[in-house]
């Protein structure tokens, strides 16, 4: 996805060579995934002479919003206050993280 996401539209060909550097997959798995993910509605693609030109279907921001609420769900309760404290705990914030959730917190005060 990161790949469509960079810049999409992307062939079946342009993938297989991005992705068979990093993560190191096969043409045919390039191939398995790009027909799950269209089944899925993920990706979206159109064809240009002979070949597909693949397209992102969903945001990254969507993406990113179910993921976060996944993990909160599974390892934190849906607690957004226990993952946060988790990280304290652990001491896992650096100093610029913590202010940039000072500024976050103040933003969405203000919204409210």
């Amino acid at each position: 996805m990161e790949k469509l996401w960079g810049a999409a539209p992307r062939t079946y060909v342009q993938l297989c060579h991005e992705l068979k550097e990093n993560p190191g997959w096969s043409r045919s798995t390039v191939q398995t995934m790009l027909e799950r993910m269209t089944e899925k509605g993920i990706l979206r693609y159109e064809m240009v002479g002979r070949a597909k030109h693949y397209y992102p279907n969903i945001e990254r921001d969507d993406v990113a919003v179910a993921e976060t609420r996944s993990l909160l769900d599974r390892a934190f309760e849906g607690s957004v206050s226990l993952l946060v404290s988790t990280l304290v705990r652990r001491k896992q914030l650096t100093k610029e993280e913590i202010e940039e959730l000072y500024e976050i917190l103040q933003e969405a005060e203000g919204e409210n």
